[in-house]
């Protein structure tokens, strides 16, 4: 391969991976996603016990969203798999979302190479890397 190939393969590349669409939430998706994100961003931020209670209180904001079977909620779920809630509630949140079943496809496509963002809050901190995120919405829950 030239020299002159090589670049244009690489720029094309890199096009195609700085183009990943940017995805805004519906804010009723939006207002029940933030509270269980601005949890896990202070987790993230802090270490010891203050990061262990906070993660508990994220396992317990999503729980209650695990009990919402409404279409923001289905939608909310899929939007939290692209950002680290914990690894116990981010296991949690695969086997839901496989449970709902079909109805989730959709929504698992639309988000799986989108770039999500809020209208409020800055979420970069504790997204997941797209290889990541690719990774977890292919891979089967051991249901």
């Amino acid at each position: 391969m030239t020299m002159t190939s090589l670049f244009v393969v690489l720029t094309l590349a890199l096009q195609i991976t700085s183009t990943a669409a940017t995805v805004a939430p519906p804010n009723d998706v939006q207002e029940k996603v933030r509270p269980i994100l601005d949890v896990c961003r202070r987790a993230v931020a802090t270490q010891g016990e203050p990061q262990n209670a906070a993660f508990l209180e994220a396992e317990r904001l999503t729980g209650k969203l695990f009990q919402d079977k409404t279409a923001s909620s289905d939608e909310a779920l899929v939007v939290l798999m692209n950002f680290y809630v914990g690894e116990a509630t981010g296991e949690d949140l695969l086997h839901h979302v496989t449970v709902r079943g079909k109805r989730m496809l959709p929504l698992l496509l639309k988000y799986r190479d989108a770039r999500v963002v809020f209208t409020k809050g800055d979420y970069a901190s504790i997204r997941l890397p797209a290889d990541v995120r690719k990774r977890i919405s292919t891979t089967p829950s051991r249901v």
